[in-house]
């Protein structure tokens, strides 16, 4: 990690040609102008290190941090460039508010924005876009606010003692946009093994569809394994489930009432077990089992062909929908 550049002394008596400072700015700002943020940060540095008063490296290495996303650091040079005289004094301002906004600064970058607007130095040009900063300042604050409340509801403390319904609706109550702040702490709920199995369901695809990155540990019935979130199936094109319907309709094709049935009870279970489903049997046993398991329904009896292990979990899977459902 590099040293803050106050903090670095020359050592010795090295003398430092005034090219060389020159030649690094040169190519530090080079760097910024051409994006390449990573190379203009190292050579403004180097800068700093012999003039850390200087203005212009100081606004071009804040810059970069900022484009680098190194926040907390930009907010410090920033703040030292603020103290020693910025050349843009008005682009340094939108820098600065724009990393106060990035840090959860809201009321800093609020108050900011006020100042300029009030001691009226915006030029008219800019005095709209810095209201649009404001409003967008507003909007962020009231974000982070709400999600800072709804971190508090799925805290492990607050969300396990509520019922399987009530994790079932405070989990399709969440705001798409709140997944990806709130990642580790939804994760840590799938991975407990009293999280609801319909909650801990809705909780993968959501953050399937939010193209969230990392690996999630999933429980469910006697199936666990550690699963990449990218690579969750798409339940309503997955290859292997949609080969098990297309079984059912092909054996249920003269019977339409049992296979709707059969339909929704495949779906049904799906949505349980997600994203396992009956992983140990081939899907022509599965099929067989659900058309087993509703000629049970109407007889009393399933066919002998059905595999009982099939069977018995398809009952265990039902007993723990009604127990939920109450």
């Amino acid at each position: 990690m590099r040293k803050k550049f106050g903090d670095l002394k020359r050592k010795g008596n090295v003398i430092v040609f005034p090219t060389t400072v020159t030649r690094l700015l040169s190519e530090g700002m080079t760097s910024l102008k051409n994006e390449q943020y990573a190379d203009a940060r190292d050579k403004l540095y180097q800068v700093l290190v012999y003039e850390p008063d200087h203005a212009a490296a100081l606004g071009g290495y804040a810059y970069s941090l900022y484009e680098l996303g190194e926040f907390e650091e930009a907010l410090e040079v920033v703040q030292e460039l603020l103290r020693v005289g910025p050349i843009h004094y008005l682009e340094t301002m939108e820098l600065y508010i724009s990393i106060l906004m990035q840090v959860k600064e809201f009321e800093e970058a609020e108050k900011m924005i006020e100042v300029l607007i009030e001691e009226n130095v915006l030029p008219k040009e800019r005095l709209e876009q810095f209201h649009q900063l404001r409003d967008l300042n507003e909007r962020i604050a009231e974000s982070a606010a709400s999600a800072k409340r709804e971190t508090g509801q799925f805290s492990l403390e607050q969300f396990l003692p509520l019922s399987a319904a009530e994790q079932e609706q405070r989990v399709t109550e969440l705001p798409k946009e709140a997944y990806g702040a709130m990642k580790k702490q939804l994760i840590d709920l799938i991975k407990h093994p009293e999280v609801d199995w319909v909650a801990k369901s809705y909780l993968l695809l959501m953050l399937r569809e939010q193209q969230i990155s990392g690996t999630v540990n999933v429980e469910k019935f006697h199936y666990t394994n550690e699963l990449a979130i990218d690579e969750l199936p798409d339940p309503l094109k997955d290859a292997r489930l949609l080969g098990i319907r297309k079984r059912l309709e092909e054996a249920l094709e003269k019977e339409p009432a049992k296979l709707q049935m059969a339909m929704e009870l495949v779906d049904r279970h799906i949505y349980l077990l997600y994203p396992f489903f009956w992983e140990e049997f081939e899907e022509a046993e599965i099929a067989e089992a659900y058309h087993a398991y509703l000629d049970s329904l109407f007889s009393g009896e399933a066919e002998v062909k059905a595999d009982p292990k099939l069977l018995e979990m398809l009952m265990q899977a039902e007993a723990y929908i009604e127990l939920r459902n109450g």
